[in-house]
């Protein structure tokens, strides 16, 4: 993960571009491309400029059953905990996490740094426990938080390797404990709520969660599965400052603080919001455009960039390999360029 943060860094620091709302023939022949399976691995591609579709292939497979998002879902999670604070179920982002979770308040009331600890480390990746999913030796790291029954339990009674809020900290389990804090804040499970609250207003087709402790538990850190044109919508969502069509799924102030650099990450130079990525051109001598991105390993990406209008998605099976990083290249390469008048 470490490798694939500092390499995207690299792709991202190129892209300089302009706008434009005409209709774009690389869009056109990356889904001919991958319709013809010419990209191993890559199920969907869409991009989308001012609401038009101007390029789109989606592999029959996930007619089936709609592809795994891993990561990405993290991003979700942000949009339903914002949703949330909306409706009066949870104070703010300051609220101490032991408040939030009224079950678990034992474990954090024996460390007082661990008290400390608000809704807001969680969303920042600054926890402060010792769980870094970038290091596989981490005593926190998610593929032995996976061995347990219950994940939340096994997160929670991580020793603290510094104060929260101070060093970023790579944890899925910090977003696995935001879906127990949705449940216990609003009287219903965090799939129910997701249902009701994002994907039935948006008319996503179908959303499937993992679940853990005997289905006790809603994997809010990974694994949703929802269809590419789905994840399209909560792009737009985003690009819209929380709107779909004219529904308002979530604040505008709540976008705003979802996509405002918050965290420094170590060894990178990318930025982290509320569990989305966050990047910008840096050409000045071409126009400034921001990106915000969810991204999962495999290579899936939800890539939202305000200043052109514009929203990418890829979804793709490349679990753990380089070239997941393929649809950044084709960012740099062939979309942004046919885009800059």
């Amino acid at each position: 993960m470490k490798y694939f943060a500092a390499m995207l860094f690299a792709i991202l620091l190129a892209l300089s571009f302009t706008s434009s709302a005409e209709p774009l023939q690389p869009a056109q022949e990356l889904a001919a491309e991958v319709a013809a399976g010419e990209h191993a691995g890559i199920e969907s591609f869409i991009m989308q400029v001012d609401g038009n579709v101007v390029g789109r292939a989606v592999a029959d497979t996930l007619e089936k059953r709609p592809p795994d998002l891993r990561s990405a879902t993290k991003s979700i999670t942000a949009l339903l905990i914002g949703i949330a604070i909306d409706k009066g179920a949870i104070p703010s982002v300051q609220t101490k996490v032991m408040d939030l979770l009224p079950t678990r308040r034992t474990t954090f009331e024996k460390d007082p740094c661990k008290a400390a600890m608000t809704l807001e480390d969680l969303l920042t990746m600054r926890s402060g426990l010792d769980c870094n999913d970038w290091d596989p030796k981490s005593p926190g790291h998610e593929d032995k938080m996976y061995r347990e029954q219950d994940w939340v339990a096994f997160w929670s009674e991580q020793k603290m390797r510094a104060d929260p809020g101070k060093e970023f900290s790579y944890c899925t389990g910090n977003v696995v404990a935001l879906g127990e804090i949705l449940a216990a804040a609003v009287s219903m499970s965090a799939d129910a709520f997701a249902l009701k609250n994002l994907f039935i207003p948006i008319e996503a087709r179908r959303a499937e969660w993992r679940y853990f402790d005997n289905k006790r538990g809603v994997d809010t850190g990974g694994h949703l599965r929802l269809g590419p044109d789905d994840l399209l919508k909560i792009g737009d969502v985003v690009l819209k400052r929380g709107m779909y069509k004219q529904t308002r799924i979530v604040s505008e102030a709540w976008i705003d603080a979802m996509t405002q650099e918050r965290t420094n990450i170590p060894n990178v130079n990318q930025r982290y919001g509320y569990l989305w990525w966050l990047d910008h051109t840096k050409d000045p001598k071409l126009p400034q455009t921001r990106l915000w991105w969810a991204q999962g390993n495999g290579g899936s990406f939800l890539i939202v960039m305000p200043e052109l209008r514009s929203v990418v998605v890829v979804t793709a099976t490349r679990f753990n390999k380089p070239d997941m990083l393929e649809p950044m290249f084709w960012l740099r390469d062939r979309l942004l360029p046919a885009m800059a008048q």
